[in-house]
């Protein structure tokens, strides 16, 4: 099984890679220490079935979270978490499907890559209650609205599909091919961190991300 190893220090990631290979002679892991790199990895003709990103260098968490919009079936384990509730919920938010602790081993490892696999999560009782916690206090306060930075044309595309435009309509009205204004859609989505114009549309209304800060293209 192909798995990706994304940490950014790749002396870390290939010490982990030697564990999994101690695990099960099966795994065949690679190691990437950016993002970017994971998404390459993951277009390339043998993409990998999980990835494991190292937590304990204090990765950001939005590029993590732009990267599971994007690619949304490839399962990501969180190395090296601190089990407690908040910082459970933060990754869970970013799109991790299941963690290991500091404290676990290569058993743990083992059955955490399986888990993760398989769409499993194993954790306790007491941080199963937390997570349902910090799940309605989120969906209680509400998204805080998201700042973005467009340029001139994403702002104009932007604003037709926050009004319900199709893709040509959009290219009609600006005097654009479809597959340009598609392009532009693509980067909006990304840049504003959400899977669909749908839900695009829905923010808009909602107010759930600011204004777009303008910059020339």
């Amino acid at each position: 099984m192909r798995i990706a190893i994304l940490s950014p220090i790749r002396l870390i990631g290939e010490g982990i890679a030697a564990s999994l290979r101690a695990c099960d002679a099966g795994f065949e892991p690679q190691v990437v220490c950016e993002v970017r790199e994971l998404r390459a990895l993951v277009a390339s003709p043998a993409p990998p079935r999980l990835a494991i990103v190292d937590v304990t260098q204090q990765l950001p968490l939005d590029p993590i979270r732009r990267f599971h919009l994007d690619l949304p079936d490839l399962p990501l384990l969180a190395l090296g978490i601190h089990e407690q509730d908040a910082e459970i919920v933060a990754h869970g938010s970013a799109g991790f499907i299941g963690y290991l602790r500091r404290e676990d081993g290569l058993d743990q490892l083992r059955e955490r890559v399986d888990d993760a696999v398989s769409g499993r999560l194993l954790c306790s009782p007491e941080i199963a209650a937390g997570i349902m916690r910090g799940l309605f206090l989120r969906a209680a306060e509400g998204p805080a609205p998201r700042s973005v930075e467009l340029t001139l044309r994403e702002a104009e595309v932007a604003d037709l599909v926050s009004r319900g435009l199709s893709n040509k309509e959009i290219a009609r009205a600006l005097d654009l091919s479809e597959s340009t204004v598609k392009h532009h859609v693509h980067s909006i989505l990304g840049k504003i961190g959400v899977p669909s114009r749908f839900q695009l549309v829905r923010d808009a209304r909602q107010e759930a991300w600011a204004p777009p800060l303008l910059r020339r293209a």
